[in-house]
């Protein structure tokens, strides 16, 4: 599911130790800065949201990062918009609370990099 080439990770989300109880990850377009017009960006988009955080979105982000994590760690992964039209997004990890890892437990909670940036 990940933009990017890496190793697949191996690690069996419900052997981690010290699992986190929550981890809050942003979200936003690989592109760094919105366009000088402070246009809307397609990965805050309310429906990318959604997508990323139904049930087996979150599973496979429990699985394909399972291990330890760190405030500030980035993914590159895409998300199904439908009709074969996958968008890019980039993943940071803005909390870790509970725990150092993520295991099967963990809850992810998803929030668009400019609201986080917000609050």
């Amino acid at each position: 599911m990940g933009t990017s080439e890496r190793e697949v990770n191996t690690i069996d989300p419900s052997t981690v130790e010290d699992q986190a109880d929550r981890i809050v990850v942003s979200f936003r377009s690989p592109e760094t800065e919105p366009d000088e017009t402070d246009d809307w960006w397609i990965a805050d988009s309310e429906w990318l949201q959604e997508n990323m955080t139904k049930a087996n979105y979150l599973r496979y982000l429990r699985r394909a990062h399972a291990g330890p994590v760190s405030v500030g760690d980035e993914w590159e992964e895409f998300v199904n918009c439908g009709c074969a039209s996958p968008e890019d997004v980039v993943l940071r990890v803005e909390e870790v609370v509970g725990g150092s890892a993520i295991g099967s437990e963990t809850t992810i909670d998803v929030v668009s990099r400019k609201t986080f940036l917000a609050t």
